[in-house]
């Protein structure tokens, strides 16, 4: 049975149509106003429940879900629960979901917040299968990360994570949505920007001061910052240094994803500056693939870069594969993860091709894998991180996601990224630096944040910085309160 379309009531309290909207899309339906289907969501007392009104007359109740407290949370949880028994009834069909009801980007932050709420840490998984459907793997997988987390850094703490982004890259790939452009050949015009970048910096160092705020990591990040030239490149790195490599500093990572801008003299402006941890990412070990998704490097160029990284200074290497790019089979990313296994890394990131609305691929069959398959190479992933002595220790999902999965950050025992758990968590402050970068700020009742991002437009961002600092500092008022 196949339905094409739905309306939506309801009376609860909050506003429930983003998260009824979520779980409805898993059975390709979207809302329509006047359709003949109707689907309501209502409170019956204490409880949750969602009608579906089919076109054919039929009318099917789900049963009512306890809504232990009045919070939106809750009132989404048990909303879901609700719409996904009706529309299994209609359809009469069941859905494997890898996540169960969650929808959302962070599952992470519901873990902390279920310990914080007083869930032990061995009834964690249990929980999350019961109450949000989640399969014991991915129940076990999450309470591990988030414990690990927890062990890394303490939510207490003031601890800090700084973002500096630079929007520009050498070429645009096929799969990416990021708010890049293509790098600027003129050097007056690199310096130009980058004196923007140092306006900027130094307004965030005022907000560290004034807020007694301990930076505990440092993320260059884009777009791919090697793409400056070697000039505005080594003078980014030295300001950076110079402003905010402040003693509580425990990390420096540089985004040096793309081969093709990368080079010997910033390897080495790179050492000279600090910098501890660097990623270069070859997304495949394919040339074909290189090539079908706009990338101007060879796998050849990857391994020189890479070579030359593992014999320098720079501590910590991390690497990303994505699984699920064009015209790639199962055999083919096994044989790329099996590379990359054979090169041990100290982190290994294991992506899931996901296409936004601003990516050039977007609405194309781009990927040969079925979601099995995606599945399975996620779950290869994982063995041959475990091979090299890693551990999960963040993940994230995305919207349009290959086979409904997540991407998986690995690393090697004391080589976890800081920054990366500080961002995706958003249990502490992240101060973002440049054109796109996020400044989040969480609140006492560790339920709220406080956010801005910075304008993706370039000019806008540089022609408005006085303004968007003094809304960034504005963020910190609650806290000083």
């Amino acid at each position: 049975m196949t339905f094409c379309d739905y309306s939506l009531q309801q009376n609860s309290p909050y506003d429930l149509t983003r998260p009824v909207a979520e779980m409805a899309a898993f059975f390709g339906l979207a809302a329509q106003s006047g359709s003949e289907n109707l689907l309501t969501v209502t409170s019956e007392g204490t409880a949750c429940v969602a009608v579906w009104q089919g076109r054919d007359g039929r009318r099917i109740v789900s049963q009512p879900f306890a809504i232990r407290q009045d919070v939106r949370g809750e009132w989404v949880r048990c909303a879901k629960l609700a719409v996904l028994e009706v529309l299994q009834m209609a359809a009469e069909q069941q859905l494997a979901l890898p996540w169960g009801i969650l929808t959302g980007v962070r599952p992470g932050k519901l873990a902390h917040k279920l310990l914080d709420g007083g869930i032990s840490e061995l009834d964690l998984p249990l929980y999350l299968q019961r109450h949000y459907l989640l399969p014991p793997k991915q129940a076990q997988l999450l309470t591990e990360i988030c414990l690990l987390q927890r062990r890394l850094l303490s939510a207490v703490e003031k601890q800090v994570g700084i973002y500096i982004g630079i929007p520009f890259c050498p070429t645009r790939c096929s799969y990416c949505s990021f708010p890049s452009g293509i790098v600027p050949k003129d050097e007056e015009i690199q310096q130009k920007f980058l004196n923007c970048i140092e306006q900027d910096m130094l307004a965030v160092v005022q907000l560290l001061s004034m807020y007694s705020l301990n930076a505990t990591s440092v993320y260059i990040g884009g777009g791919t910052p090697t793409s400056l030239s070697e000039t505005a490149f080594a003078r980014l790195l030295k300001m950076t240094a110079r402003n905010l490599l402040l003693p509580g500093v425990r990390e420096f990572t540089v985004e040096a994803g793309r081969p093709d801008c990368f080079s010997l003299g910033k390897l080495k402006a790179m050492e000279a500056c600090g910098v501890s941890r660097i990623s270069v990412n070859p997304q495949t070990l394919h040339d074909k693939t290189l090539r079908a998704i706009g990338r101007s490097h060879t796998v050849a160029d990857f391994y020189a870069a890479y070579e030359l990284v593992r014999h320098s200074r720079i501590k910590t290497v991390n690497t990303d594969l994505i699984i699920g790019l064009p015209g790639e089979t199962a055999d083919d990313v096994k044989a790329s993860l099996d590379g990359i296994r054979a090169l041990a890394p100290d982190n290994l990131t294991v992506h899931t091709l996901t296409l936004k609305k601003s990516a050039p691929l977007f609405g194309s069959a781009y990927s040969s894998l079925t979601a099995e398959e995606a599945e399975m190479l996620v779950a290869y992933g994982g063995e041959v991180a475990a091979a090299l002595g890693m551990q999960p220790y963040y993940l994230y999902r995305q919207h349009y996601m290959l086979g409904n999965l997540a991407n998986i950050g690995y690393a090697a025992v004391g080589s976890a990224s800081l920054y990366n758990i500080q961002m995706m968590e958003e249990r502490h402050v992240v101060l973002g630096i440049g054109p796109a970068s996020a400044t989040k700020v969480p609140q006492a009742d560790g339920h709220h944040l406080n956010k801005l991002n910075m304008p993706k437009d370039l000019g806008t961002y540089t022609g408005n910085l006085p303004q968007l600092a003094r809304k960034r500092s504005l963020l910190f008022a609650d806290e000083e309160e």
